[in-house]
């Protein structure tokens, strides 16, 4: 609900003109989940069974009046107004689920799972609204069998493999099967006294074949517990292939349509492993346990169709390029080769199409390569490559606790590695020309007297086009945070007995801190950079890592107490 109201006040205390706006919004998401199992033992037999339906409805409704020059601006009612217009806004979308599973142990020893369930989407054609996902897995406890041998280091060791089908059905609209209309698109009409006039027009490309993306994926992995559970170790090395994945297509604008229409558009491959170690003892009053785990991922585009590459970026830029062989949305630019020093090192370059003609100062681009994919001796669109991608090589995290008698910590690092950020901030405000506020960084920039390699001369008028979309602002966003550490101190229970007469049972004190310190080298704001800037259809998951300067994450600092009664 919301109203926005604005006027002059005239001299009888009533506001000359006003303007009020009154929008009534209504969301509503309705979720309903029911299960039954059923468990059946014989002998050294396990059954448990699963059955279940899940469903959510999502509606939306927002109806819009907006009134100028009210008959009684005292009473807000947009409808009293001379001129009145009207909007409606809704939306809808549903999702189904029917789901089953079947687990079997033998003598807790040989252990399977197999799992099923069908969905339907109103995203997609009624042919195309449902499809099935099964997924079966299987464990075997090696420790268990009689030649696995026994000792004081091995406990447990299980080993485990798995195979499934997961689906994605989420779309840049909930109706691109179908053609949507918008009333209030303009047209000029008429011959030599044109007049523009209001109708209908369809504002989406309608793709009635649009269906599922299916993830296949294949897991296999161990277990493992040393000496008597100090030591716990998990593996697992997983194989993930998206078909048919949900992208935007890049339409041309003859088409009529701006915005990319939805489809199913090609392969890709996510591959990794992922290791987590623990370790807990004692010694005396001191308890301690830390651990850490890692996940890599190698992330490829296998297929895009018909499709030989999407070009894409926030706002319409070309600053992403996705294709065969490369990690999905990779920043696609020119890259830089220092700065001529001299008019020596201009007058032996080669030619660049985007400048009118460098001078000392300005930046160098490389000859990357022609239209026949090797250097050609002149640097044009052609040249433009891949930077490197927004996804991390690898994610880590490493956690810790210890207590002794009455105080305990904790602690929590998590960080990435190997991931690429955009500064776009940067590239704003080192843009040395204009006359807008810049970054302290170009105080170094190129003189004849401060010659350097990174920061260009500060000039008016940038023939070289020095601050085109390239490596310059693509930086290395790998990061370690401290995510949460806390400090605490429990009265012992005699002292609260004493104290409070039985009342209190516990009495805890604790100082914390979320986000404490962030260990980098990028000059953003924030590394941890998760999406691009806009929201656009088809734009998110292919132009990922841009940095537009929003706010960091925050600091906390906390203190508390908890009370047990």
């Amino acid at each position: 609900v919301g109203d926005y109201f604005a006027g002059d006040l005239g001299f009888d205390g009533f506001p000359k003109a006003s303007f009020l706006v009154q929008e009534r919004p209504i969301e509503l998401t309705t979720n309903f989940y029911n299960t039954l199992t059923y468990i059946k033992s014989f002998g050294k037999h396990n059954f448990t069974f699963l059955a279940g339906h899940e469903e959510t409805n999502f509606q939306y409704d927002k109806i819009r009046v907006q009134g100028n020059d009210l008959f009684n601006p005292a009473i807000k009612f947009a409808s009293t107004g001379v001129q009145v217009g009207a909007a409606n806004e809704a939306d809808q979308w549903a999702l189904r689920g029917y789901l089953g599973r079947i687990n079997y142990a033998y003598n807790d020893k040989y252990l399977f799972t197999f799992n099923v369930r069908k969905d339907l989407s109103s995203r997609f054609s009624e042919e195309n609204r449902s499809q099935v996902f099964p997924s079966f897995s299987a464990g075997w406890r090696l420790s268990e069998e009689s030649f696995f041998p026994k000792g004081d280091v091995i406990d447990d060791v299980k080993i485990r493999a798995g195979w499934g089908q997961t689906g994605n059905q989420f779309t840049g609209t909930n109706f691109a099967f179908v053609s949507t209309l918008q009333p209030t698109i303009f047209y000029v009409v008429g011959g030599g006294s044109q007049t523009v006039v209001r109708g209908p027009a369809p504002i989406n490309f309608v793709n009635p074949d649009l269906r599922w993306e299916t993830n296949t994926q294949f897991d296999i992995g161990a277990d493992v517990s040393l000496w008597d559970g100090k030591v716990n170790v998990t593996f697992d090395f997983y194989n993930k292939i998206s078909n048919d994945i949900l992208l935007g297509r890049p339409l041309p604008y003859t088409s009529g349509f701006f915005l990319p229409t939805d489809a199913n558009i090609g392969k890709m491959l996510n591959r990794g492993i992922e290791l987590a170690i623990n370790y807990s003892n004692s010694a005396g009053d001191l308890k301690y346990s830390v651990g850490g785990n890692v996940t890599t991922v190698y992330n490829e585009v296998l297929e895009l169709g018909t499709i030989s590459e999407i070009v894409s970026g926030v706002g319409g830029a070309s600053t992403h390029r996705t294709r065969v062989g490369d990690p999905i949305g990779s920043f696609y630019g020119y890259q830089t080769d220092g700065i001529y020093q001299n008019q020596a090192e201009v007058d032996a370059a080669i030619p660049d199409a985007n400048s009118a003609g460098p001078v000392p100062g300005d930046i160098r681009f490389k000859d990357v390569s022609g239209p026949s994919g090797v250097p050609d001796g002149i640097v044009d669109a052609n040249d433009r490559t891949n930077l490197g991608s927004s996804i991390p090589k690898f994610y880590y995290g490493i956690n810790g606790s210890a207590s002794y008698k009455n105080f305990d910590l904790s602690l929590l690092l998590q960080g990435v590695s190997g991931q690429k950020v955009y500064n776009q901030n940067r590239a704003a405000m080192e843009d040395l020309q204009g006359s807008q506020n810049f970054l302290t960084s170009a105080l170094d920039h190129w003189t004849v007297s401060n010659p350097g390699n990174s920061m260009p001369r500060l000039t008016q008028d940038d023939n070289n086009q020095n601050n085109r979309y390239s490596d310059r602002w693509i930086e290395n966003a790998s990061f370690m945070r401290i995510r949460n550490i806390q400090l605490a101190y429990s009265i012992p229970s005699a002292q609260l007995e004493s104290w409070t007469k039985g009342m209190i049972s516990k009495f805890r004190i604790y100082v914390a801190a979320q986000n404490l310190f962030t260990f980098t080298k990028y000059t953003g704001f924030d590394p941890e950079v998760t999406r691009g800037q806009s929201f656009q259809k088809g734009e998110t998951p292919l132009s990922n890592g841009q940095d537009g300067g929003s706010s960091p994450q925050p600091r906390i600092i906390q203190f508390g107490w908890q009370v047990t009664f």
